[in-house]
Formats: C-alpha cells, sequence, structure tokens
C-alpha cells in the first residue's frame, strides 16, 4: 500500500485522535499540513507531525490557496463549518475524510455528494469512536468480566447543537 498524505483541517480532540494513527501507522499515513485557529493547538500539532511552518495555517482558505500539496483533506471543523472547506477541497481534487456531520443542511450534504461524483474523489464520513482510548479502556473493563455480564449497554454522547 502507496503512503496517503493527508491536510488536517481543524486540530481539535477529534481532528487529532483521526492524525494519531499517523503516529502509530507512518508506512501508511503522514500528516504534512495543519489548519488551526488556536495557535497552540496548532503549534503541538505541528511539532508532534513534524510539519514545517510552510504548511500550518490560521484558516482553511489558506490551505486552498495553495496549489494542492497532499493527496487528502481530513475536515474535523464545527459542523456548520464543513461544507465550504469541502467544496474547495473537492474542487482541487483531493479525497476527504469528512467528520460527521456532512453538513447540518440537506442541500449542502446534496451539493458535495454531487461535487464529489462529478470530480471522482472519495468522500468518507467518519465518527468512528471505538478506536479511542477511553472506549478501548471500556471495552477490556467489559471482557475481563470484573463488572459481571453485560445484558444492556445504553449509550448517549451528550454532544448539543448550538
Amino acid at each position: 500500500m502507496e503512503k496517503i498524505t493527508s491536510i488536517l483541517i481543524g486540530a481539535g480532540g477529534r481532528g487529532r485522535t483521526y492524525a494519531d494513527y499517523a503516529l502509530e501507522n507512518s508506512s501508511e499515513l503522514q500528516i504534512v499540513g495543519v489548519a488551526e485557529p488556536t495557535e497552540a493547538l496548532r503549534t503541538e500539532f505541528a511539532r508532534k507531525h513534524n510539519i514545517p511552518a510552510e504548511n500550518c495555517f490560521t484558516t482553511w482558505e489558506d490551505v486552498f490557496a495553495r496549489e494542492k500539496f497532499a493527496d487528502s483533506v481530513m475536515i474535523c471543523t464545527q459542523d456548520k463549518m464543513h461544507f465550504e472547506p469541502a467544496m474547495r477541497a473537492i474542487e482541487m481534487g483531493y479525497d476527504l475524510l469528512l467528520e460527521k456531520p456532512i453538513s447540518p443542511e440537506p442541500a449542502e450534504c446534496e451539493a458535495i455528494v454531487d461535487a464529489a461524483e462529478a470530480k471522482g474523489v472519495k468522500v468518507v464520513v467518519c465518527h468512528v469512536l471505538r478506536y479511542t482510548k477511553f472506549f478501548a479502556e471500556l471495552k477490556k473493563i467489559v471482557d475481563s468480566g470484573e463488572i459481571g455480564e453485560i445484558v444492556s449497554i445504553v449509550h448517549n454522547e451528550n454532544v448539543g447543537n448550538p
């Protein structure tokens, strides 16, 4: 398998979780750029992934002001901020890992799908928490039997919409 290069847009918790895969699987994925408005997050992320200063950006717009310099883009911004960078990435020929939801607006979801199909790029929508450290630890506890036999699980992710 050929190594995939990617740019992270939004270095918050989920973005960092997805990008950490590159640290553990460097033969498969390399993060080559980051766009993050919070300087401390951007700086730490760049250090951790060895990203040169010229590939560190404050805004997603700055990423796309340059010529294409990676295979893919991971868009992990706030929900209402997915559409514009997704459309620009598609236009430039980047494959996308797009954090859920694609968009809170159904018409924007359809536009992203239509643009990706027309351009021939892949869009992968991601919201996989099973590999996060906290769920991995919960699975170990459940599998160990130390809390007894599990009959039922109710799980709520209490994330509110603004």
